[in-house]
């Protein structure tokens, strides 16, 4: 059986990793933002950006997350463009492609600026989310506790109640926070018709009514601040639709790179952004897409497959699993 590695040599071998990787982050991110104070994307240029983003439609791709790592890792490439502009110009693309020009190799900077501005308002609306999302529970759990109570009230009551049983059969059926807030509503409109039984229940049964009545609003205006709302999910396709710019980008360039460059060292410079072995098709394939693989990532960077995908919640609010 092979010895296992001590602790002190895991955490050595893990700071090293680490302070590689900040190393290569802290390069790529003075590349990256090079010549900042003098360049923003203006108004009238993200305008056009988002038209040519909305054009794609339903043919975006789904943006895997790692902001920071992946505009530098476009920003490295969009570099190298506008270095070797002169030959990548002149690249024989096929008659049904237009041509490279350097107005695309510098407009490439416009598209990784697009993501990062529409992630950031993405993750802006996705923030105001789960806080909603977590002030929603304890109001959610008193109200379940009193629905329970409630409905062992009438289980009693309607005993010998067919049209009754029914009732509380609905109120009983569907799981959720939507659900929820509609069968407080549902409960309530039938503690209405039963008051004056209510009122004599010996187990504070109308004091929980008033309570729930108190409780139904407040459920009702959390639960529309937990659900992602039109424009939240306008501002997630947005993001999409941008990244999606970014990678198609990239992809002429490597195209262009790989003519000109190809069995040089200078291609390593439009290698394609590493991706965990095994990550699903919604997710950037354009390592294996393009027959790259991971050895054709500079040496100074360190692997995607250490960390894990972001989540993040559906229009429901709901968590769910990165496509």
């Amino acid at each position: 059986m092979a010895p296992k590695a001590s602790p002190t040599a895991t955490t050595s071998r893990t700071t090293k990793a680490a302070k590689k990787r900040a190393s290569s982050d802290a390069e790529g991110l003075a590349l990256s933002s090079r010549g900042a104070a003098e360049y923003t994307l203006s108004p009238d240029r993200e305008a056009e950006l988002r038209r040519e983003a909305e054009s794609l439609g339903d043919s975006t791709m789904y943006f895997p997350g790692k902001l920071a790592r992946r505009v530098i890792w476009s920003s490295r490439i969009q570099l190298a463009a506008e270095r070797d502009a002169a030959d990548l110009v002149r690249t024989p693309f096929a008659d049904d492609e237009p041509p490279l020009t350097r107005e695309e190799i510098r407009g490439f900077r416009d598209k990784i600026e697009l993501l990062r501005a529409t992630q950031s308002r993405w993750q802006a609306a996705q923030q105001r989310q789960e806080r909603a999302a977590a002030d929603f529970q304890t109001p959610a759990a008193e109200a379940a506790q009193i629905k329970q109570a409630l409905l062992r009230f009438f289980d009693l009551r309607f005993k010998k109640s067919p049209e009754g049983q029914k009732r509380l059969m609905a109120i009983r059926a569907g799981s959720g926070d939507a659900d929820l807030v509609q069968d407080v509503s549902d409960l309530l409109l039938l503690c209405s018709e039963h008051a004056e039984a209510l009122q004599k229940a010996p187990r504070g049964e109308a004091a929980a009514v008033a309570r729930l009545r108190e409780l139904s609003p407040v459920l009702a205006r959390m639960l529309a601040d937990k659900t992602f709302t039109p424009e939240a999910q306008r501002s997630r396709k947005l993001r999409d639709a941008a990244y999606t710019l970014v990678v198609h980008a990239e992809r002429r360039l490597r195209a262009a790179a790989e003519y000109w460059y190809a069995g040089t060292d200078k291609l390593k410079d439009y290698a394609p952004f590493p991706v965990a072995r095994g990550a699903s098709a919604g997710g950037e394939e354009e390592g294996e897409a393009d027959g790259a693989s991971e050895e054709a990532e500079p040496e100074d960077s360190a692997s995607e497959e250490a960390e894990p995908e972001d989540d993040e919640p559906d229009e429901d609010g709901d968590d769910q699993e990165s496509p």
